[in-house]
Parts: C-alpha cells; sequence; structure tokens
C-alpha cells in the first residue's frame, strides 16, 4: 500500500536534542496522503491548551512526507473515513504499520522532557495502541492520553502512561468501536465532540497544567 511507503519515508519534524518540557500533539488516522496539517478545529484546540503552558506539535501524527509543505485541504467525509478505517485495519499488533507509527512517535517522546500531552482522535488509540509496546519513554517523561471519540482498543494505563476518555454523547460511532470505560461524555457527535468547547475543559479537568505540576 503505497500511503504506508509515504510514512516509511517521512522524516522527523522534532528535534530530539533540544526537548520542550511539556508538548502536546493531536494522534489521529490521517485524512489525506498529501498533508498532515491539523484542521482549523484540531489546531484551535491547541491554541486553548498553549495557554495553559502546552507547546503545541501543529502536524497530525503520523505525518506524510508532504506534513511540513503541503497546506490543509478539507477530504470529503466519505473519503476521510475510508483511509481512517484502512489505517485501522492495518494497525494490528507488531505490524508493519504499527512500527511506522511507533518510528514517528518516537522522536516525540525523545523530544519532551516533563509530560506529553497525546490527544487521540477516533482511531488514534487504535494506532497508539499498537505503536506503545514499541517506544521507549525516556526517564522522567510522563504522558497523558486523552482518547476522544476512540475506534479500536485504547491504550491500556501504565506507570508513565495516564490515559482518559472522553465520548461524545451521540458519538455512534465510538460506541460500536470501543467497549472500555468512559470518564467523561460532552455534547456532540463524533467529529464535533472531539474539538468542541466541552472537550477541551474535559482535557483541563482531566490533565494537570504543566504550571500546576511542581
Amino acid at each position: 500500500m503505497r500511503w504506508l511507503d509515504r510514512h516509511a519515508a517521512s522524516p522527523s519534524v522534532v528535534d530530539p536534542a533540544t526537548p520542550l518540557p511539556a508538548r502536546a500533539a493531536w494522534l489521529t488516522g490521517q485524512s489525506s496522503w498529501t498533508h498532515s496539517r491539523l484542521s482549523p478545529a484540531q489546531d484551535a484546540v491547541l491554541d486553548a491548551l498553549a495557554v495553559d503552558g502546552w507547546e503545541p506539535l501543529r502536524l497530525g501524527l503520523p505525518w506524510t512526507e508532504a506534513a511540513t509543505t503541503g497546506e490543509y485541504r478539507r477530504v470529503a467525509l466519505p473519503l476521510a473515513s475510508a483511509r481512517n478505517a484502512a489505517q485501522h485495519l492495518a494497525a494490528r499488533p507488531g505490524g508493519r504499520f504499527a512500527h511506522q507509527v511507533a518510528r514517528h512517535l518516537q522522536p516525540v517522546l525523545d523530544g519532551t522532557a516533563d509530560r506529553l500531552l497525546l490527544l487521540c482522535g477516533s482511531t488514534g488509540a487504535q494506532l497508539l495502541g499498537v505503536a506503545a509496546p514499541l517506544v521507549r519513554v525516556p526517564a522522567g517523561l510522563t504522558v497523558h492520553v486523552v482518547a476522544l471519540g476512540p475506534v479500536g482498543a485504547a491504550l491500556r494505563p501504565g506507570a508513565r502512561w495516564h490515559v482518559r476518555v472522553v465520548r461524545g454523547e451521540r458519538d455512534r460511532v465510538s460506541r460500536l468501536g470501543y467497549r472500555g470505560p468512559v470518564d467523561v461524555v460532552v455534547p456532540g457527535g463524533h467529529l464535533d465532540a472531539a474539538t468542541g468547547p466541552a472537550a477541551v475543559a474535559a482535557v483541563r479537568a482531566l490533565v494537570p497544567r504543566p504550571e500546576e505540576v511542581p
């Protein structure tokens, strides 16, 4: 599959040589094969979290080869759904795609010194679940995972993986595709519930701000 080759060829856009204290990033399925730009709604979530001290990573994980040059272009919902479904099916434990996702995630872990906030939208929960066993969490780093409308098996909490789940009250996709516990229910469906004001408030309630941690 060509989109897997694109992921495999992608360079890292995070420099682990100078780790940032606290970083926030999106991990979701890719709706486009030509760019990894976040949607305006996803960027707005990072803007809100930046006020709290989280340094935003303005690209969606796992990014494509054109991530640093492509511009955001909205993809029709049926096509985006089909691509996300293909990635979901490809995200098998120990599989090729799992290793590729891990290869993109590792520099983000290495490039964050104290706290990393991963916003896992939809199939992002499945991607992280298969990639997590393949990455190394650096000493001193705490990873906060907030799965927003998860589809797939959520990552099990570990010593340095703190996992919380947020779902929209009208999110039928997540209700069918994820059977685990849910921490917060917010207004909205599968798409709007992940980026609305209530979702931002839920993230803030579930994850301590960097400035609140000594």
